[in-house]
């Protein structure tokens, strides 16, 4: 998630401790009071330190370097200890007890778990696993999800006799949506998985700025993939078949780091290897993140005859607003399997 949303669900986790006086009285709360909203906060977003801290090209930044150990389950009680001194150090009164309590619990619930159940991705298991889980309920930044927050907040500094009772209603609401957001999931997956009986596996993904429409792909015998859109007013509206082979990627740029950390990214990969004058232009796309069937978000990589990454970037497939323009165009007929494949564009 964005560090809004992380932020403001650490300030809602802290609220949901009982204060040690009135909420009537805020001028005369306690520092633990205090202390806690503050470590709330804190502990929600101290996991994403590690891109101020990153080296490396586009792809190491946002594949390798980012959601990495800080966002591991087993540095959880870290990141809270952390979170914990400091706003002790702000607070010398607090108690020690309360402060890390509400750490971990912000640290597992308003940054761990919102980052689980994006599409992108994370690697909650390390050390012990590099594997990259997802959710896939929201994306990664749904206003459905923040609002519900900002209005408590902002209900919380206005009528601050009320302040615990704004945040904690700001949270129950940003909760039920996500749970809206799970039953969804779940019923369109069902409705995916019976258009395309014969699927040896069917993922479901939030579509940006829209509750109902989700995009999704169903993994079909001999490495085919079908992408589409399914809504809840319909049935699945298959877009696009492609086959899923990785034979266009020489087994030399499969060694390549950045490229490995790409391919690891990828769970629907779409690889495209174009020859350049100073080597060869990796492409490798997700069919997770398609319009209508055509990938958007690629990671690109140059590599230069000695296999050395002369450049790496991250392409999104235009701003916003063309995005969205292309999200609202008009449908296209579905190519057949036999017209699109994932493998080495036409070079010189």
């Amino acid at each position: 998630m964005d560090n809004l949303t992380h932020g403001l669900l650490g300030l809602a986790i802290g609220a949901l401790r009982r204060p040690d006086v009135s909420p009537g009285a805020p001028e005369r709360a306690s520092p633990t009071d205090r202390a806690t909203l503050v470590a709330g906060v804190l502990a929600a977003e101290l996991p994403d330190l590690d891109t101020l801290l990153a080296r490396g090209d586009a792809v190491t930044v946002a594949l390798h370097a980012h959601r990495g150990l800080s966002h591991a389950l087993v540095f959880a009680p870290v990141v809270a200890l952390a979170a914990t001194l400091c706003a002790r150090a702000l607070f010398r009164g607090a108690r020690w007890g309360p402060l890390f309590l509400t750490s971990l619990a912000s640290t597992l619930l308003a940054h761990l778990l919102p980052d689980l159940w994006t599409g992108w991705g994370t690697r909650v298991l390390l050390p012990f696993s590099d594997a990259r889980l997802s959710l896939d309920w929201t994306v990664v930044v749904d206003p459905w999800v923040t609002l519900p927050l900002v209005a408590g907040a902002v209900a919380a500094w206005r009528w601050r006799s009320r302040w615990r009772a704004a945040l904690v209603v700001g949270l129950a609401c940003s909760s039920a949506y996500v749970g809206a957001r799970v039953a969804t999931w779940a019923l369109l997956t069902r409705r995916v998985e019976a258009a395309h009986p014969q699927a040896e596996a069917v993922r479901v993904f939030p579509a940006p700025l829209s509750f109902g429409t989700w995009r999704y792909v169903a993994r079909l015998p001999g490495e085919v993939l079908a992408a589409g859109d399914v809504t809840l007013a319909g049935a699945p509206r298959e877009a696009r078949r492609l086959h899923a082979s990785l034979e266009a990627l020489p087994e030399d740029l499969r060694d390549v780091p950045t490229v490995h950390e790409a391919l690891a990214w990828a769970r629907f990969p779409v690889v495209t290897v174009t020859p350049t004058d100073a080597g060869r232009e990796v492409r490798i796309a997700d069919l997770r993140y398609h319009l209508r069937g055509e990938p958007t978000l690629a990671f690109v990589i140059q590599v230069d005859a000695a296999r050395a990454v002369t450049d790496a970037r991250l392409e999104r497939g235009g701003n916003a607003s063309e995005l969205l323009r292309r999200w609202r165009g008009g449908d296209e007929a579905p190519p057949r399997p036999e017209d699109v494949r994932s493998g080495p564009a036409a070079g010189p």
